[in-house]
């Protein structure tokens, strides 16, 4: 379980959570280049692994416009 220690910063929670959205799709890759290059991946395995990383990165997308708006909103506030 990676849970973060108490007091860590919001950027160093952003930053591994990016870490660990780009090492599956590195991981992806790697199927995908043992199915093709190799021919000794299992498709079943390299899909499974694309949409691992697919879905992992349309939750970081969704999480970074959900930071743009409340970022946004806060700069329409009057101070």
């Amino acid at each position: 379980d990676d849970k973060q220690a108490p007091g860590s910063s919001f950027g160093t929670v952003l930053k591994d959570a990016i870490s660990d959205i780009n090492k599956l799709q590195n991981d992806a890759d790697k199927s995908i280049a043992k199915v093709q290059l190799e021919d000794a991946g299992s498709i079943h395995e390299a899909m499974v692994a694309l949409e691992k990383a697919g879905i992992s990165f349309q939750v970081m997308m969704q999480v970074r416009n959900k930071i743009l708006d409340a970022y946004q909103e806060v700069m329409r506030m009057q101070v």
